[in-house]
């Protein structure tokens, strides 16, 4: 059973987006999922047992559950919810202001996360801003999350937080919109890999983080009329066009 809701519709069309670029940019292939909460409700829209790459998602691959984990309604061939859906949850349940939650195992941020490093705001404020304050670790279980207490245990190690290293296993972003928390995951992703490459250079200069006070600020502030789903409208425009676009490069002027 789906809703005709049209904005679930449209939440949907976002979420699936959402997944297809965290493949788009390399930051998770197959596992790795997207939710964001259904406005107005204490449910959640959340990825169907992985089945498919996440190049391949769709809005008809997604589910609707509580907070409890129980299914509201699907359409998806496979009804069976992730397996860290307690980790959305949690989150949720513990941060009202948030309104999507990425879990990936990208690289280069889970690298500082098993040494036990701060990823460093080095590069263009706007997006260094992600790493403004170092990112709690969890660590029990291997990082993993594979129950609801554990998944309380990384809400709390996040608190009012933007990341979360889950060490040994990869990371949790959350943000206001889908597209400020999946952005947010590429931004980290290139603050983490541009840290390293200067720490074999020598001694990292950071950003100062009152250059990037209005960005830090303004995380989870309420949209603003020239902001679309949270995100300015060209950047979140261009994130459409790579995903229409699936051999795009970098020649033609996108950038995070």
């Amino acid at each position: 059973m789906t809703s005709d809701n049209p904005d679930l519709a449209e939440l949907r069309e976002q979420l699936a987006l959402g997944h297809r670029l965290l493949h788009h940019y390399g930051l998770a292939a197959y596992q790795g999922h997207v939710s964001a909460r259904v406005p107005g409700t204490d449910h959640v829209l959340i990825r169907a047992h992985p089945a498919v790459s996440l190049s391949l998602v769709q809005a008809a691959d997604l589910m609707v559950i509580d907070l409890d984990g129980n299914v509201v309604e699907s359409s998806a061939d496979y009804p069976e919810r992730v397996g860290a859906w307690a980790l959305h949850t949690e989150i949720y349940r513990a941060r009202p202001e948030v309104g999507s939650v990425v879990h990936t195992h990208q690289k280069w941020c889970t690298v500082f996360g098993i040494a036990g490093k701060p990823v460093l705001p080095v590069l263009h404020p706007p997006t260094a801003s992600i790493a403004a304050d170092p990112w709690p670790v969890y660590a029990d279980n291997g990082g993993a999350v594979a129950s609801v207490a554990q998944a309380k245990r990384v809400a709390e190690l996040l608190g009012g937080g933007v990341a979360c290293h889950l060490r040994n296993h990869g990371m949790v972003f959350v943000g206001t919109t889908v597209s400020k928390a999946v952005l947010g995951a590429a931004d980290a992703e290139q603050q983490a890999e541009l840290t390293w490459q200067a720490m074999l250079a020598g001694t990292p200069e950071v950003i100062p983080a009152e250059v990037m006070r209005g960005d830090i600020d303004g995380r989870f502030a309420p949209p603003r009329p020239d902001v679309r789903d949270g995100v300015a409208r060209g950047e979140w425009g261009n994130q459409v066009w790579l995903d229409e676009h699936p051999d795009a490069s970098y020649e033609r002027g996108v950038w995070l």
